[in-house]
């Protein structure tokens, strides 16, 4: 059986949603994120999954390649809840994010 690739979309808490559409390839998988609409606003951090594993990332985020879904909703959610966190900007909170497991 073939890779099946779905678009998934995360919130800073790490709640997430993945879409219903599954794709062959993951060009196919971006497109239809780059079409989402006001979904980008709720849920900012856009991955494309395998089963229970993250296949594709922005380019910023690669390191989260390979991780388990699980996995990265729990960093989320930890650095969600960071006081310094509250009120951030998805460019502050992908610093972060960059800063506590980019390395």
């Amino acid at each position: 059986m073939k890779n099946q690739l779905q678009v998934l979309c995360m919130a800073f808490n790490g709640d997430y949603v993945v879409e219903k559409p599954v794709f062959d390839t993951t060009e196919q998988a971006w497109e239809y994120a780059d079409n989402l609409g006001s979904k980008w606003f709720f849920y900012p951090f856009v991955f494309i999954i395998s089963g229970i594993r993250i296949k594709d990332t922005p380019p910023i985020l690669e390191f989260l390649k390979h991780r388990n879904i699980n996995r990265v909703q729990k960093i989320f959610k930890a650095l969600s809840e960071r006081e310094e966190m509250e009120r951030a900007n998805v460019e502050r909170f992908t610093q972060a994010l960059i800063e506590t497991e980019g390395v």
